[in-house]
């Protein structure tokens, strides 16, 4: 074997082929290079619908085997960290000989994979993500590898996840978004609270974390601006206390369980999703209310409806309606200066218990108690999906795939916001200070002594409304989505005179801009012009100009 090149990547001869130094480094066995990577290979099961991950190709072993193995509908990216690899795998491997079969993904692109590979996702294609390691070349990038097979494997999961909720749900949100429309224009615009909340936030999840912290919270509420979520509410009225807002993005109505005891007479505000539940107008004037959009699907109806200037700010679908909480917390702060204290955020559970006391899933574990059935929830703890951690103070507590992905999310989104404290003695993790009450009263007293403003006083909101202009748009927005829908019926239902290729064109231009007939299809994650499809959209038209 001749000797090694440790400067840059340098050919290395063997007894059966070439290998490859570097860094101190032999990427390929000195006895046999390719045949490690090509038994990997060939004991590989391939379904279809794969996107490959090629780590560190370097000379391209493996891939004419890989390529003659995979279906047409599977796709093959190589990618390098390295840059002098990198130019050293494009100089040793020809992309045009595999008739553009692979492509290279250069290290500036590497961050935007994930969103790319969702975006393939989209084409309904693609279902699962495959890592190959081709070398040694991974080892110099490692954590880095990891990383981003795993976010590109939670990217793809997290596509199909939601096309299975849209598939269960979404035309139930798509319904509740045209019904609550109707009442947009009468409820307070959600930006009139954007920057002008100037004394500490308190904000209330659902999780156990909050137990401890009630009973020894000894404090006046009233000397912060206090948020929870919909399910959180319970626990917070049984202790008397009457938070400043509630969030809810619950599409179903069984989440009205959850306002029991709920008076128009609170001072509290309700922030809810678009596609919430629509029966929030009949129980509470449009004046306690205000709309935040989620964009629940890559939708073309809600790209149209959004260039509305009355539709109400949109955000992304975070899963949990406690992470949008967070969300609008931090824009509600006037700055941030303004704390912002956060409980019963767990994504995570004890052993038989999910929820804190008090909350609609506790309660009904204890009115369904009887001789088969316990209050503990141990289906929870030790069910096929969940998964035993530790938390925070290092206490054995458990998750789920699912939770622990919200959990993530919060990571990446409001770890690194300023002034954001945890004040949860429980759950996950989520790289926040955490704290006890005696330090959070020292902020809060710490804040005061700065802010010149009284903390006591009620946030100081001029509320807006929305003007005779934005109504009309939106009437007429609306008017217009009715008369297409009556257009396309007649045109799905009735002889119009058409040629086929007209006909076609007609209906599928009309048909992509209203997805909210199909998006809850089990095959909806695209239009297409068959008659069974046709036939299914025909009979959700007659559905959504009763709303509409």
């Amino acid at each position: 074997m001749s000797e090694m090149n440790n400067q840059k990547p340098c050919f290395v001869q063997t007894s059966q082929g070439f290998s490859v130094s570097y860094n101190n480094q032999l990427l390929y066995s000195k006895y046999n290079p390719s045949k490690v990577i090509i038994q990997t290979i060939k004991n590989l099961q391939i379904l279809p619908g794969t996107i490959f991950l090629c780590i560190s190709p370097v000379l391209g072993y493996g891939l004419e085997e890989l390529l003659s193995k995979i279906p047409e509908d599977c796709l093959v990216f190589l990618i390098e960290a390295d840059s002098v690899l990198l130019d050293f795998a494009k100089s040793s491997i020809n992309c045009e000989k595999y008739q553009q079969k692979i492509q290279f993904v250069m290290p500036d692109d590497l961050k935007n994979l994930p969103l790319m590979i969702y975006d393939l996702a989209r084409s309904g294609k693609y279902k699962r993500v495959k890592r190959i390691d081709f070398s040694a070349g991974v080892k110099f990038f490692a954590s880095f590898y990891d990383e981003l097979t795993s976010a590109c494997t939670n990217s793809i999961m997290t596509y199909w996840k939601n096309r299975v909720t849209l598939s269960k749900f979404g035309r139930r949100y798509s319904y509740n978004f045209f019904s609550n429309l109707s009442i947009l224009s009468q409820t307070v615009p959600i930006s009139d609270y954007f920057q002008k909340i100037s004394k500490p936030i308190l904000i209330f999840g659902a999780g156990q974390s909050i137990d401890s912290f009630l009973q020894k919270a000894d404090f006046n509420f009233n000397d912060f601006f206090t948020i929870c979520v919909d399910t959180a509410l319970q626990p917070l009225l049984f202790r008397k206390i009457i938070p400043d807002a509630v969030f809810l993005e619950e599409a179903q109505s069984v989440i009205l369980k959850a306002f029991l005891g709920f008076s128009s007479n609170f001072k509290t505000h309700i922030f809810a999703g678009l596609s919430s539940i629509q029966y929030l107008k009949n129980f509470l004037p449009p004046s306690k209310i205000s709309f935040f959009t989620t964009e629940f699907a890559k939708a073309n109806f809600l790209s149209r409806f959004s260039q509305l200037s009355i539709l109400p700010p949109v955000n992304n679908p975070f899963g949990s309606v406690g992470l949008t909480a967070v969300y609008y917390a931090l824009k509600f702060r006037s700055d941030d200066s303004v704390p912002i204290f956060i409980s019963g955020l767990d994504f995570s559970f004890s052993n038989g218990f999910t929820h804190a006391k008090n909350t609609l899933a506790y309660t009904t574990r204890i009115l369904n108690h009887n001789r088969l059935n316990c209050i503990e929830n141990f289906n929870a703890s030790f069910g096929q999906n969940s998964i035993k951690i530790y938390d925070k103070k290092g206490k054995i507590f458990y998750t789920s795939i699912v939770l622990k992905s919200y959990a993530d999310l919060f990571i990446s989104l409001f770890s690194d916001k300023k002034n954001v404290f945890d004040a949860g003695e429980c759950g996950i993790n989520l790289n926040l200070p955490c704290i006890n009450i005696t330090e959070m009263q020292k902020i809060c007293l710490q804040f005061q002594k700065i802010n010149i403003k009284n903390q006591n006083d009620s946030p100081k909101i001029k509320f807006s409304s929305f003007n005779a202009n934005q109504i009309d748009e939106l009437k007429s927005a609306l008017e217009n989505e009715r008369n297409e829908l009556l257009e396309l019926k007649k045109l799905l239902s009735e002889e119009c005179g058409l040629s086929k290729e007209e006909l076609q064109k007609k209906i599928t231009e009309i048909a992509i801009q209203k997805d909210y007939l199909f998006l809850h299809f089990p095959d909806g994650h695209q239009f297409v012009y068959e008659q069974s499809f046709l036939n299914r959209i025909r009979n959700e038209i007659d559905f959504f100009l009763k709303v509409i």
